[in-house]
């Protein structure tokens, strides 16, 4: 009886041990809420995910630690006004978050002014990422006031991919990637942040 369960015992402990592949995936997952998507599902969201080179996990962990640890981003912003129909303006406005001198995170609002009521809505926006290394998706985005302030809010959630090659096979990560900001239409100043 006490073989068979030490045979027992030591199969259940195999079972449970990781590769250290696996325990740097699950790393990932547990501190950055990743998770791995196949090619098919990360290329619905993010066209071109074959083009980003590969990565180790510890490439791509690093990477999400600069960009998770930068506290105060260098910003710059640009604002271009084109006059649409009678009464009617849109703004493009963009900022440059740099973190680290190294990566460049550009965010574009393309918003509608009305000049009657001062009004200002959303149109699009772009997202991009200056590094090769990963791709920078946002899914959605919305703008709403902030009170009586007259500052308005955005927020998204967008993701970052990497492409990670380990052992020989390729798989795709997925890390989710808020962002957030106040836009003053008064002196167009848009302050960004995000989160990891």
């Amino acid at each position: 009886m006490l073989a068979v369960l030490g045979m027992v015992s030591c199969t259940a402990e195999s079972d449970t041990q990781m590769t250290r592949e696996e325990e740097k995936s699950v790393t990932l997952e547990t501190t950055f809420n990743a998770r791995s998507v196949n090619y098919a599902e990360g290329n619905k969201i993010s066209p071109s995910l074959s083009e980003l080179p590969p990565v180790t996990i510890e490439e791509a962990k690093s990477i999400l630690n600069t960009l998770r640890a930068e506290k105060k981003p260098t910003i710059t912003q640009n604002v271009e006004t084109r006059v649409g129909e009678p009464g009617q303006n849109f703004l493009t406005v963009s900022a440059e978050c740099t973190i680290n001198s190294t990566n460049k995170l550009t965010l574009q609002l393309i918003l509608i002014n009305y000049e009657d009521d001062g009004s200002l809505y959303y149109k699009d926006y772009k997202a991009t990422a200056s590094s090769s290394f990963y791709k920078w998706h946002m899914n959605g985005f919305g703008l709403s006031t902030a009170g009586t302030s007259g500052l308005y809010k955005f927020d998204s959630t967008s993701y970052l991919y990497f492409k990670i090659a380990e052992e020989g096979e390729i798989t795709y990560l997925q890390v989710p990637f808020k962002v957030s900001g106040n836009y003053n239409p008064v002196n167009h100043h848009l302050e960004f942040n995000y989160s990891i």
